[in-house]
């Protein structure tokens, strides 16, 4: 402080800049290095407009129809164009969308669909235990059959998986389902915690 009681006005502002400009831009690298972990109500534009609340919704198409390898893989499967296919070669095929989407199966170019629950590279997150269990896609994906266009609804943070672990939101039939015979099971854990769990 006495350093800039010594200096002029046009000094001051000068290191008052530096001092501001490196504050920014150190705060900056911050957020780079540690972005946030959610990404809870991301909703991209998609390439072409699809409707989970008229296929899902309307329609009762059951998530695993188009989403077929959820539960039988580690990874979430994007719908390939040969199942938006199987319906769309007879259901609207003068809609502008759908003839982009048939555009692009007659090419053999896939649609370039911006992916909307993204965790980062260093977690492993498997489906497969989560569906055989009896967990529903809502409880994580929030209700989309009601969803005009695909959002993030839950923050998916490792703090809100780790409380389902531990049995503190974990859905009713899935802690009793974990805990056979046991009258409240609420509050028991029903996963492992650990770190190898998901990030190995």
């Amino acid at each position: 402080m006495k350093l800039l009681g010594s200096m002029s006005g046009a000094q001051r502002v000068v290191v008052l800049g530096v001092v501001l400009l490196i504050g920014i831009f150190g705060g900056g690298l911050v957020i780079y290095a540690f972005p946030t972990a959610s990404n809870q109500w991301y909703a991209p534009t998609q390439p072409i407009p699809f409707s989970h609340r008229l296929h899902a919704g309307d329609k009762k198409i059951d998530c695993r129809y188009c989403h077929i390898g959820v539960g039988k893989s580690k990874h979430h499967t994007i719908p390939s164009l040969n199942t938006c296919m199987n319906c769309h070669k007879v259901v609207k095929p003068d809609s502008p969308h759908i003839q982009k989407l048939t555009e692009a199966y007659n090419s053999g170019k896939p649609i370039e669909w911006i992916r909307v629950h993204e965790l980062p590279d260093f977690v492993v997150f498997n489906h497969r235990p989560h569906i055989d269990v009896g967990l529903e896609c809502a409880t994580c994906h929030g209700d989309v059959k009601n969803m005009e266009k695909i959002h993030q609804e839950k923050p998916l943070t490792m703090g809100w998986c780790l409380e389902c672990h531990r049995g503190v939101t974990t859905p009713p039939h899935i802690s009793k389902k974990m805990h056979p015979g046991v009258e409240d099971p609420s509050g028991l854990p029903v996963a492992p915690i650990d770190c190898s769990t998901c990030h190995y």
